[in-house]
């Protein structure tokens, strides 16, 4: 799989505008009192703008998401009676906030999708994209809906109306002065990633997270990212071969515990083993693997069949760099397996053990990568579109 992340320069959670545009509710009544409506949006600035359709109960509130097709093609049917079709636009960057209705934590993505669920990055709640709304958005259909509403009980009999809901002037203006709860922002996060497997756009707060489309979480990609910055500074000479197996370690200890405290989270089990896996040092390898596989079926050596006495060994030596000096002690001579080790001795780290052991943790967790997701299944709509886009290059 291509690792593919964004990197631009930004301030975590800015706010970032509204694209502006203008919903139009074009109303007639005729002699005989019979009201019709039309509803339209436009936009005519130079911003990035997305415009998804949600339908919304009457009394105010998202109760479905709409299939906008082609020209010609009908929209799916309301899942009530009378709902009003509520068109909503992207923010300035052309992306959608989100908030999860479960952790109440936010998120962007490219999308409000219609034709699969979203997946809390968080928490890994899947639902119907509605579901994720934000307090002002939610704000925004109620104001929607209010306005329509009260156009069409005004409107005198044998006339016509236009009521719009111009979101240009307050995405335009340039004030302190408090602005409408029905104008809708987002917040930009701290990490922005295009996934992996789908292709998708996730701005997520802290470094770890589901793909909001299509549920694959991004901690074995972001290892591998940071994994390869440490092979190119040992290759230019940057970091030393033991400092390189530090950082490395803490690389893997970073996703290991991020797929152990999802593990917990999200699958029911004893208190007592909740805070036994929770307890959980990484680098204590066996301890690590029989956990994993009695609790979870997980086989987290098996990549590395050929490779674990190495493995354990550079473990030990991470202990001996981090807190002894580099100096070889009775624990490492008796415990490692490394068969020249001399109590006292200063261990010279090679840059082959510390390619090569790189290459053995990102087996480690791309194994922990892929039996994870043998529980948590990723929703395939995307990843097939996907798929297929590759096909036909």
């Amino acid at each position: 799989m291509e690792v593919k992340q964004i990197i631009m320069k930004r301030t975590d959670f800015s706010e970032v505008g509204h694209t502006g545009g203008k919903a139009t509710f074009s109303i007639r009544c005729d002699e005989a009192g019979r009201v019709s409506y039309q509803i339209g949006y436009s936009e005519s600035s130079t911003r990035p703008m997305s415009l998804v359709g949600v339908y919304a109960h009457p009394d105010g509130f998202a109760c479905g998401n709409i299939v906008l097709g082609g020209i010609g093609q009908p929209w799916n049917l309301p899942p009530f009676p009378n709902c009003i079709a509520v068109f909503m636009a992207s923010d300035s960057q052309g992306r959608f906030g989100h908030e999860c209705p479960e952790c109440k934590k936010h998120f962007r993505t490219d999308n409000i999708p219609s034709k699969f669920p979203l997946t809390c990055p968080y928490c890994g709640l899947r639902a119907e994209s509605y579901h994720f709304l934000t307090p002002p958005q939610k704000a925004y259909i109620r104001h929607y809906v209010e306005s329509l509403n009260r156009a069409l009980m005004e409107v005198p009999f044998g006339s016509t109306s236009e009521i719009v809901i111009d979101m240009n002037v307050i995405a335009d203006s340039v004030t302190d002065a408090p602005r409408p709860d029905f104008y809708y922002t987002s917040t930009t996060q701290q990490t922005e990633f295009k996934c992996a497997l789908c292709n998708c756009y996730n701005d997520i707060r802290g470094r770890y997270g589901y793909c909001a489309s299509c549920a694959w979480r991004n901690t074995a990609e972001s290892q591998k990212v940071a994994l390869e910055r440490i092979r190119e500074q040992i290759n230019s000479g940057v970091l030393s071969a033991s400092d390189a197996v530090k950082q490395s370690v803490s690389e893997f200890d970073s996703a290991a515990r991020d797929f152990t405290d999802q593990l917990v989270a999200r699958i029911p089990m004893k208190e007592s083993r909740s805070k036994q896996l929770k307890g959980l040092l990484f680098h204590n390898l066996d301890k690590f693997d029989e956990l994993m596989k009695t609790c979870f079926d997980i086989e987290l050596l098996k990549s590395i069949s050929g490779d674990q006495d190495f493995v354990r060994m550079m473990f030990f030596r991470r202990h001996i760099y981090e807190h002894d000096g580099g100096v070889s002690t009775k624990r490492y001579v008796e415990n490692s397996g490394d068969a020249k080790a001399e109590e006292g001795v200063l261990i010279r780290e090679t840059v082959e053990n510390a390619h090569k052991f790189i290459g053995c943790l990102n087996k480690m967790i791309a194994t922990l990568e892929k039996d994870f997701h043998e529980i948590f299944k990723p929703e395939p709509f995307c990843i097939d579109i996907e798929n297929e886009r590759k096909a036909r290059i």
